[in-house]
């Protein structure tokens, strides 16, 4: 997200790349330990070689391919650059600056010349990455793009506050109307039930009773004991639904 890239430096240049590494929680010890020296082979920094006669120091001496580059070897990774972007329960992500490539300069054989070429150290460190289960993420950052993004989740957070709203206001326009047509089909289903039960015909009493919370059971209760039989008090039917000697249909406001 823009919040955690924030003071994040990502480096792409033809020297530099910035390379997201994901590790378990349990090895971060063992990361920040070994990150620097990773790779320790790939990279050859030698140079012109002054340590014998330092008068010669900065004299043009064995530049280019008179120079064994390497005589000395490193990791490619910049010292200080490893830094911990984000984290949870599981795993850990790093970014670390490495050195992207090198050149390596040309030569004569006899009176040819052969051009330089350049290493690429990106994967060579990725292999290594891998050999020490360090995880290379590919990731490329658009600061244009971030800003799109929390530019368009912002506008669809608005789009989502209308909606909800309009929405609110229908139910409560359209609530009562809907509640009262439930309550004709619950009519409607006693009578049904009530001719289908006693036959015609019609004799019966439909009766509302509003009941107070947790006191529901008691009711039923009560009405068993007052029209009800007890062979036939609380059987189920093939619905799975509690039979009474009387009609008796629930519901709630």
């Amino acid at each position: 997200t823009q919040d955690v890239m924030r003071n994040v430096t990502i480096h792409d240049t033809d020297y530099l790349k910035t390379m997201f590494i994901a590790i378990p929680k349990g090895s971060a010890e063992a990361f920040l330990t070994s990150i620097e020296s990773l790779g320790e082979d790939l990279v050859g920094y030698g140079g012109p070689d002054w340590s014998r006669n330092s008068s010669q120091l900065g004299t043009a001496v064995k530049y280019g391919s008179l120079v064994d580059r390497h005589r000395k070897r490193g990791s490619p990774v910049v010292p200080g650059s490893v830094q911990l972007i984000k984290e949870d329960n599981d795993s850990q992500l790093y970014t670390v600056t490495i050195l992207k490539g090198q050149y390596e300069a040309g030569y004569y054989e006899g009176d040819e010349f052969v051009s330089g070429t350049k290493v690429d150290f990106e994967s060579g460190f990725i292999k290594a990455c891998r050999e020490k289960r360090f995880v290379v993420r590919e990731f490329v950052y658009d600061p244009d793009q971030a800003s799109k993004s929390a530019m368009a989740i912002e506008q669809l957070q608005v789009e989502v506050d209308s909606m909800r709203s309009g929405l609110t206001r229908w139910c409560k326009t359209h609530y009562g109307e809907a509640y009262v047509a439930w309550m004709h089909i619950k009519v409607i289903r006693v009578f049904v039930e009530s001719v289908l039960r006693y036959g015609l015909p019609v004799d019966f009493t439909a009766v509302l009773y509003k009941v107070i919370n947790s006191q529901e059971d008691g009711l039923t209760q009560a009405l068993d004991k007052e029209f009800g039989s007890d062979e036939n008090t609380k059987e189920a039917d093939d619905d799975g639904e509690e039979y009474h000697d009387f009609v008796l249909l629930k519901f709630a406001a």
